[in-house]
């Protein structure tokens, strides 16, 4: 599949760690709509959860979302998300809420649809000139409520167990 040029790390990532999470602390509605598009091949994710000038540190998290009538609003921006132009959803680790003295609370992690409005992205070019990772820009981006994953204000909990998935596979 590598050699014919098949989006293996697309499908990848939807597969081994966002399936389960949304499996496991998604929304009915997360998962009638995402899981069977995963299962059927039809359903790519990248991964939301660095940011600039945070380094592996993802407890600096800046992205902010606000809550509003039915969901949230999305300002800030992560890097390094690999084929953000080709994906369909992003999960991604967003501050709501006062981080407290282990700066790990008031995090939640949400399913981004990169199709929606109020999300551009731009390249990270290598040397050569390509590029596999990009920086993501969410501006009044809106995400529903039934794009939460898991509890509000639990997103640390949320983003260790999808590591989890990525570094051992389900």
């Amino acid at each position: 599949m590598l050699a014919a040029g098949a989006p293996c790390g697309a499908h990848w990532i939807a597969d081994r760690q966002a399936a389960p999470q949304i499996l496991r602390h998604g929304t009915q509605v997360a998962r009638d709509d995402i899981i069977p598009r995963i299962c059927a091949g039809e359903c790519y994710f990248g991964i939301g959860m660095s940011e600039p000038d945070s380094g592996s540190d993802l407890a600096a998290v800046r992205s902010k979302a606000v809550r509003g009538a039915g969901g949230w609003s999305l300002n800030g921006r992560k890097t390094w998300p690999a084929n953000a132009p080709r994906v369909h959803y992003l999960p991604a680790l967003v501050g709501t809420g006062d981080a407290g003295a282990d700066r790990h609370g008031g995090l939640t992690q949400f399913i981004i649809d990169m199709a929606a409005p109020g999300i551009s992205v731009r390249p990270i070019h290598d040397l050569s000139g390509n590029h596999e990772f990009n920086e993501v820009f969410f501006t009044g981006h809106f995400v529903a409520d039934d794009f939460v994953v898991g509890e509000v204000g639990n997103g640390w909990s949320m983003v260790t167990q999808e590591l989890a998935f990525e570094r051992s596979g389900p």
